[in-house]
C-alpha cells in the first residue's frame, strides 16, 4: 500500500476559497473501515496494518475519492461511487461541471479502473502518460456497500486554486503549462490497440452523438430563454467537422486533474479522475482544456479554479499551437470544439441554475451559476468565428 493519488476540486468559482479541513478518521461516511481492512489484508496481504484511518479527498466529479492510512502510515487511494441522495447531505452529481461522456454511467468505477490499468501497463507510472499505479478493483457490493478501486498515492501538487498557481515563477508557469498540454497529446498520440482499449466505447458519429448529448441536456434543464443559445446549437450542428481520428479521450482534462511533480512542475507525475474516458476525436478534449483555460491577460473565468490569468501563463492560441505542434494535427476547425464545450458547460450551468430555482441542493458557491451561462454562449459563438 505504497502512495496514493492527489485529488482535484471540481470547479468552483471563488478560487480563493480554501477547502473544509478534514481529519484522519476511523469513521468516514460512505467507508466501513473494519470490513474493508479485512478485505484489504486478504486481497493485499501484508501491506495493510489495523487500524485504518481514512480522510476525504476534494474533487473527482461524481466518484468519492479517500486516501487510506494504515498503521504504518502507509497511504493509498480508494475511489468509489457516489453516495445515495441525501445520505449525509451529498451534493448530486449535476453539481459537478462536467458529467460523464456519452455512454458512460455516472460511479462506474470499473471502468475508470480498466483505463488508468491499460495506462499503467502500457506505459508505467513514469511513462507519456503517468497515472497512478492500479492495486485492485472491488466489485462486491458486501465490502462498503459499493463498488470501488485502490491505487497508488502519487506526491505532488494539484493546482486548484488562484493562490497556487500565482505562487508559481515565469519560468515555472509556462513548463506547467507546456507540461499540461504535452501529457495531453502525448494520451492522443497513444495507439488505441496497443493499450487493449479498441472496444473500451463505440466511436461511430461520435461528434453528432456529443451535439446531441448536449441538446438533450439543455432541453431537460431549460426553465428560461437563454438569448443567442438556439444560435450557438444551430452552428455547431451545421458545422459538424469530418471525424476522422480516434483516440483515447480523458473526458476532462484540465489544469485541476493532474498532479505536477514537488521537484519539477514541467514534469506531470500523474492524471487524475479517469471517469469520463472514452474514444473519440482528441480535439474534444482539447476543447475543453481550452474553455477552462484563460491564459495571460485575459479574464478570470469562474468556472475555473486554477486560474492561469497570470501574467506568465500562454494565451489560449498558444496553448492550441503547442499541441499542434505536439501531435501534428490540423486544427483549423479548434473554434467549433471550444464552442462545442462552451455549449456544454453553459448546458451544466444550466442545470445548477434549474435546481437553484427549484430548491434542489448545489454544490457551495455554485448557487448563482445560471448568471454565467451567458457569457458561456457569448464565447462559443465567438469561437465559432475563430476569435478566441
Amino acid at each position: 500500500m505504497a502512495g496514493g493519488t492527489a485529488h482535484s476540486d471540481a470547479a468552483q468559482p471563488d478560487s480563493n476559497r480554501e477547502p473544509p479541513q478534514e481529519t484522519w478518521s476511523q469513521l468516514v461516511l460512505g467507508l466501513d473501515l473494519p470490513r474493508l481492512t479485512r478485505y484489504l489484508a486478504v486481497r493485499l496481504p501484508g501491506s495493510v496494518r489495523p487500524p485504518l484511518r481514512a480522510l476525504p479527498l476534494p474533487g473527482g466529479r461524481s466518484n468519492l475519492t479517500y486516501e487510506l492510512c494504515d498503521a504504518d502510515g502507509r497511504v493509498c487511494v480508494l475511489r468509489r461511487p457516489p453516495l445515495p441522495v441525501g445520505a449525509g447531505n451529498h451534493v448530486p452529481v449535476p453539481a459537478t461541471l462536467a458529467p460523464p461522456a456519452p455512454g458512460v454511467g455516472r460511479g462506474d468505477v470499473r471502468r475508470e479502473y480498466q483505463v488508468i490499468r491499460a495506462l499503467h501497463h502500457a506505459h508505467g507510472r513514469g511513462g507519456r502518460v503517468p497515472v497512478a499505479e492500479p492495486f485492485l478493483l472491488c466489485q462486491d457490493i458486501s465490502v462498503i456497500g459499493a463498488p470501488f478501486f485502490v491505487t497508488a498515492k502519487v506526491p505532488g501538487t494539484v493546482y486548484r486554486s488562484e493562490k497556487l498557481t500565482a505562487a508559481l515563477g515565469p519560468s515555472q508557469a509556462r513548463s506547467l503549462s507546456h507540461a499540461l498540454v504535452d501529457t495531453l497529446a502525448a494520451l492522443h498520440l497513444l495507439d488505441v490497440r496497443a493499450t487493449g482499449l479498441a472496444d473500451f466505447a463505440r466511436t461511430d458519429q461520435f461528434l453528432i452523438r456529443q451535439v446531441d448529448r448536449w441538446d438533450r441536456l439543455h432541453a431537460a434543464s431549460a426553465s428560461r430563454e437563454v438569448p443567442r443559445l438556439s444560435r450557438l446549437a444551430a452552428g455547431l450542428r451545421a458545422g459538424v467537422p469530418p471525424a476522422d481520428r480516434v483516440a483515447i479521450l480523458h473526458g476532462d482534462y484540465r489544469l485541476e486533474n493532474v498532479v505536477a511533480s514537488f521537484s519539477a512542475p514541467n514534469r506531470i507525475a500523474a492524471v487524475l479522475d479517469w471517469e469520463a474516458a472514452t474514444l473519440g476525436d482528441p480535439l474534444v478534449d482539447l476543447g475543453l482544456l481550452l474553455t477552462f483555460w484563460e491564459g495571460s491577460g485575459s479574464a478570470a473565468k469562474p468556472i475555473a479554479s486554477g486560474h492561469t490569468n497570470g501574467r506568465s501563463f500562454p494565451t489560449i492560441r498558444q496553448m492550441a499551437d503547442r499541441y499542434a505542434l505536439k501531435t501534428g494535427f490540423d486544427l483549423t476547425r479548434v473554434g467549433w470544439y471550444i464552442a462545442l464545450n462552451h455549449y456544454r458547460v453553459a448546458g451544466l450551468l444550466e442545470a445548477l441554475h434549474y435546481q437553484s430555482r427549484h430548491g434542489l441542493p448545489v454544490a457551495p458557491g455554485l448557487e448563482h451559476a445560471g448568471a454565467w451561462v451567458s457569457d458561456m454562449v457569448e464565447s462559443g459563438l465567438a469561437a465559432l468565428r475563430d476569435e478566441f
